[in-house]
């Protein structure tokens, strides 16, 4: 079966316009886990960490757009709805692609391809692809909601926890890290870590 090109040549743009905005702010998040690498579970905690934090970042920027449609007031509200719809079928689908290219490609990016099991890629290294790959596209999701959608002032001062206070981009502690990961539209998180 071959793949219709314009289909193909859609799908690049959008991964790589995705990507082009998410380089920086993921590896300033995932640099503060550097100084830990020589410490492999303290840096898969703080990515995990990391990960976890940036879920809820995306849960309030999508919090976020959805305040902002409804402020339409010009909008009739079947129209504000169906668009709330569409935003939500948009993220679901965006978590199911985000959680695919994790965890079955990102582990042989960076050299996890090297470490096989039986032809699978496993261990440390492949985890950590995994969970840099959430971060990352995460990071460009939430760019990209906060580019196209301005929360209504009013919603932003009745969510103070949506304005990101000063060192709210930390990860969490490991203690912190036992909450679980919010789910989006009934889709399980990909990563999950308990100490």
């Amino acid at each position: 079966m071959t793949e219709n090109v314009p289909c193909r040549a859609t799908r690049a743009v959008l991964a790589c316009a995705l990507l082009a905005g998410l380089s920086l702010p993921a590896v300033a998040r995932t640099s503060a886990c550097e100084t830990m690498k020589a410490q492999m579970r303290a840096y898969l905690d703080c990515l995990g960490s990391t990960q976890k934090a940036s879920e809820r970042r995306l849960e309030r920027a999508i919090d976020a757009a959805r305040a902002a449609i409804a402020a339409r007031v010009e909008l009739k509200q079947v129209q504000r709805n169906r668009w709330t719809a569409l935003l939500e079928e948009s993220h679901g689908r965006f978590v199911h692609w985000r959680d695919f290219e994790c965890q079955s490609i990102a582990p042989y990016e960076g050299g996890g391809a090297e470490k096989t099991i039986g032809g699978r890629v496993s261990g440390i290294g492949a985890l950590e692809q995994r969970l840099i790959c959430v971060i990352s596209l995460n990071e460009g999701r939430i760019a990209d909601i906060e580019q196209r959608y301005r929360a209504p002032p009013d919603w932003l001062e009745s969510h103070p926890d949506a304005a990101l206070a000063e060192g709210a981009d930390r990860p969490e502690s490991p203690a912190d890290s036992a909450e679980t990961a919010p789910v989006s539209g009934g889709v399980p998180r990909l990563i999950e870590l308990s100490p």
